[in-house]
């Protein structure tokens, strides 16, 4: 059982409905890595392999769209003001090469927390 704290400061529907679609990816995810884990698999093996061909994908569609690979650009085409409200996150600093994020709520960790996920479960979860 988790102990973080991780509440959500703005409430309104439809922060709420996209938590919901974000928790739910983050439980099926779970879902995976604890069957995954019953296995014999060791969730770290599959899971960050898998998590970095999605990353890799989506950058490259970035990229398409007239994206750039400066963190400073990945900060206006990925943490959007609407991702800003979703996490309730503040941006602390923002250059071509550091990107420092300061995240006050994750419906990713919300969803593992309702799963009844360990705090080490959480972070390998986060990690990955």
């Amino acid at each position: 059982m988790s102990i973080v704290k991780n509440e959500p400061k703005y409430q309104n529907g439809i922060l709420q409905a996209i938590r919901a679609q974000l928790e739910h990816r983050a439980h099926g995810l779970y879902l995976l890595c604890d069957e995954a884990g019953k296995s014999g698999l060791d969730w770290k093996e599959f899971g960050q392999p898998a998590v970095r061909r999605c990353g890799l994908s989506q950058g490259a569609e970035l990229v398409k769209k007239g994206g750039t690979d400066s963190l400073k650009g990945l900060k206006k085409t990925l943490f959007t003001k609407p991702a800003q409200l979703v996490f309730e996150m503040d941006i602390l600093e923002s250059t071509d090469d550091k990107l420092s994020i300061d995240f006050h709520y994750c419906p990713l960790v919300n969803a593992w927390q309702k799963a009844g996920c360990t705090d080490e479960q959480i972070a390998t979860l986060c990690d990955i």
